[in-house]
């Protein structure tokens, strides 16, 4: 992988919507669209930035806080804040169109 890619772990948890509440982001169980969720790889990797505009660089995704704590990237940066895993989508969703 370029771009100092070659930690990723392919778990492909960042690769999933995510819901942002009262300043803290959940992810969700909605899978990007090009993620193909059986080997969990994108399927347009090589030009994912093009294709999806809110697929996210290494740097923006750690900026954002939607890698997992787990996450190589992110694991060893102190006072990060990685998204909650509790989301109920539909929960969610709802609670959203509530704030509107």
């Amino acid at each position: 992988m370029k771009g100092g890619e070659d930690k990723c772990l392919r778990c492909a948890r960042c690769c999933y919507a995510k819901v942002i509440l009262d300043g803290e982001v959940y992810y969700t169980d909605i899978p990007c669209e090009f993620l193909d969720v059986k080997t969990n790889l994108c399927r347009i990797y090589e030009d994912r930035f093009e294709k999806n505009p809110e697929c996210l660089s290494i740097e923006e995704g750690t900026r954002l806080g939607v890698f997992p704590a787990d996450c190589p990237y992110v694991r060893d940066i102190k006072r990060y804040k990685a998204p909650h895993t509790d989301c109920d989508t539909a929960e969610m969703g709802r609670l959203y169109l509530e704030e509107d």
